[in-house]
C-alpha cells in the first residue's frame, strides 16, 4: 500500500513538473508588404509567369534603370516610403529561420501585399486598374498570384513546420479595406493557405481541413488544431477587415452583413471549444479598440471636442474575447507596425475575464522603422505564451543587414508569463510613477517604434497608455481624461 502511494505521488509529481517545464518555440511575422514592383520592369514578366518561377524572376540581378523606373512609381503612387522588396524577403526569411531554428509553428497576421497595389501595378504595368478591380481579370489573378508567392516563401523555408496565415486589409484585389464575402481571391488563394496547416491524418483531421478551406473560401476566416506539440489548442484565424471602420464592398457599398455573420461563426467557435476543453487562441489583423495613430497624430485633446478613432466599427470582437476569457488563452493581431502590449478587458463589469494580446511589429518599414519579428515561447500543455523576444534589423534593405535581439518581455518588465495577470502588472507599472515605473515606461517607449529610440509617445503617454486596455471610445476617455481639468 505504502509502495503504491509513493509511485503515485512520483507520477504526479513527474506530471506537474513536466507540465511546468514544458516549452516550445513559436514564430510570429506580419506586415509582410511584399512589393513585386520594386522592379517595375521584372512585374511585367511577372504577370504573365506561372508563380513557381517568380522567385527565379525576382532573385535577377535588376533591370537596367530600375531605380528610376522605381522613383517615378513611388511618385505617382504618392507613395510614404518603401515596402518589402525581394531582398529584404529574402534576409527576413534567412534571419528568422536563423534565430528560431524549429518553430512549432509560424503565424503570419496579415497584410502581405504591399500598400498602393492597385496604383503600382497600373504604373509597372501600363494596364488600366480601378480601385474596385471588378471585371479586372489580370489584376485579380496578379494579386492571387502574390499572396501565393508570399504565403508559399514562408512555407518553404519553414519546410514541415506548420504556417497559419491570416489575411490583412490589404490582402484585396479589390481595394484596400474592401472584399466580398466568396470573394473568388479567396478561392484562389485556399489552397495555399490550407496547405501550411500540415498536421494531423485521418478523418477527423481531413474533415477539419476540409471545413477550414470552406471558410476560408467563404470569408477568409478558419479554424483548426494547433499543430503538435500544441495540446487541445485550437486556433481560430479572423478575417476582420469586415469589421473595420473603413470597410466597403468590392462596389464600394457599406454593408454590415458579413461582420456580423464571421462574429456568429466566432461564438460558434469558442462555444464549440469550451465543450471539447480546448484552449484557444485568436489570430487577426486589425485589433479591436482605440487607433492611438488616429486619434494623438495631430496632438488633439480627446477631453474636450476632439473624436477618438477606433479601428473596427464595434467593440464587438473585444467583448465576445472577454466574455470568452475561460477558453481564449491569447490574441495576436497586428497592423500598427509597432511593438505592443493590450489586455482585452469588457466594460461590463459582470465579466471580469481579460485576455493578453500580443501586436505584432511589421517586416515591412514603410513607416520608417527597421524590419523586425518575434520569437514566442509557449507552454504546449496550457497554451500560455510564457514570454517572447523580438529582433529587430540593423538596416531597412536586407543587404548586409545583421537581425538583433532587441529585448525579450520577462527581462524588461520582469513577468513570468504573458497571462492576464503578468500584462496587468506590467501596464500597472506603465501607469506608476516610481522608479521601476519610469525604468518601464522608457523601456516601452524605446521599443514600440522597432530601430528608432526616439518615440514620440512621451507625448502623449498617460492617454497612450489608457489605449492598452480601454477597448471603447467611452472607457477610452474616462480613463485618459481622468483627473484632468
Amino acid at each position: 500500500m505504502r509502495r503504491s502511494l509513493w509511485v503515485c505521488l512520483l507520477v504526479l509529481g513527474l506530471c506537474c513538473c513536466t507540465e511546468s517545464k514544458a516549452q516550445t518555440m513559436v514564430l510570429m511575422l506580419s506586415d509582410l508588404h511584399f512589393d513585386p514592383f520594386h522592379d517595375p520592369a521584372k512585374a511585367v514578366r511577372l504577370a504573365v509567369a506561372p508563380v513557381d518561377q517568380w522567385q527565379a524572376i525576382l532573385d535577377e540581378p535588376d533591370s537596367g534603370g530600375q531605380k528610376a523606373m522605381f522613383a517615378a512609381l513611388q511618385k505617382q503612387c504618392a507613395a510614404r516610403g518603401e515596402d518589402t522588396d525581394e531582398a529584404l524577403l529574402n534576409a527576413s526569411m534567412a534571419a528568422s529561420h536563423s534565430q528560431v531554428r524549429r518553430p512549432a509553428f509560424v503565424t503570419v497576421s496579415g497584410d502581405l501585399l504591399a500598400h498602393q497595389f492597385n496604383c503600382r501595378y497600373t504604373a509597372a504595368t501600363k494596364t488600366a486598374s480601378e480601385a474596385n478591380s471588378a471585371g479586372n481579370q489580370a489584376f485579380a489573378e496578379f494579386v492571387a498570384k502574390t499572396l501565393n508567392y508570399v504565403v508559399r516563401r514562408v512555407e518553404k523555408e519553414f519546410a514541415g513546420e506548420p504556417v497559419y496565415v491570416a489575411l490583412g486589409n490589404n490582402d484585396s484585389d479589390c481595394g484596400d479595406y474592401r472584399l466580398d464575402d466568396k470573394d473568388p481571391m479567396l478561392k484562389a488563394t485556399a489552397q495555399v493557405v490550407m496547405a501550411g496547416l500540415r498536421d494531423g491524418h485521418g478523418p477527423q483531421a481531413l474533415a477539419e481541413r476540409a471545413q477550414a478551406s470552406e471558410d476560408y473560401a467563404t470569408g477568409g476566416y478558419y479554424s483548426v488544431l494547433l499543430a503538435r506539440p500544441m495540446q487541445r489548442t485550437r486556433l481560430v484565424v479572423l478575417n476582420d477587415i469586415f469589421m473595420s471602420t473603413k470597410y466597403a464592398t468590392c462596389a464600394g457599398a457599406k454593408s454590415s452583413a458579413a461582420a456580423a455573420a464571421q462574429l456568429d461563426w466566432l461564438q460558434k467557435q469558442l462555444d464549440a471549444a469550451r465543450e471539447q476543453h480546448e484552449s484557444v487562441w485568436v489570430m487577426g489583423h486589425i485589433p479591436p479598440g482605440v487607433d492611438a495613430y488616429a486619434t494623438f497624430s495631430k496632438l488633439k485633446n480627446v477631453c474636450t471636442d476632439a473624436p477618438v478613432a477606433e479601428f473596427l466599427s464595434s467593440p464587438a470582437i473585444a467583448e465576445v474575447l472577454a466574455k470568452n476569457a475561460d477558453v481564449v488563452k491569447l490574441a495576436i493581431f497586428a497592423h500598427t507596425h509597432m511593438d505592443e502590449v493590450k489586455l482585452v478587458a469588457s466594460t461590463d463589469p459582470t465579466l471580469p475575464g481579460k485576455v493578453p494580446m500580443k501586436m505584432v511589429p511589421s517586416i515591412s518599414p514603410v513607416d520608417g522603422n527597421m524590419p523586425s519579428f518575434t520569437e514566442a515561447l509557449v507552454n504546449p500543455v496550457t497554451a500560455v505564451m510564457k514570454d517572447y523576444a523580438v529582433y529587430v534589423a540593423t538596416n531597412a534593405t536586407g543587404i548586409g543587414t545583421n537581425w538583433n535581439r532587441e529585448y525579450s518581455f520577462d527581462s524588461a518588465y520582469h513577468v513570468r508569463a504573458f497571462n492576464p495577470d503578468g500584462v496587468s502588472v506590467m501596464l500597472g507599472e506603465l501607469r506608476s510613477k516610481d522608479k521601476r515605473g519610469e525604468a518601464a515606461i522608457r523601456q516601452y517607449e524605446h521599443d514600440f517604434y522597432p530601430g528608432d529610440g526616439m518615440s514620440l509617445l512621451s507625448l502623449v503617454w498617460p492617454q497612450y497608455v489608457c489605449t492598452l486596455d480601454h477597448f471603447t471610445a467611452d472607457s477610452f476617455k474616462a480613463c485618459a481624461c481622468r483627473n484632468r481639468p
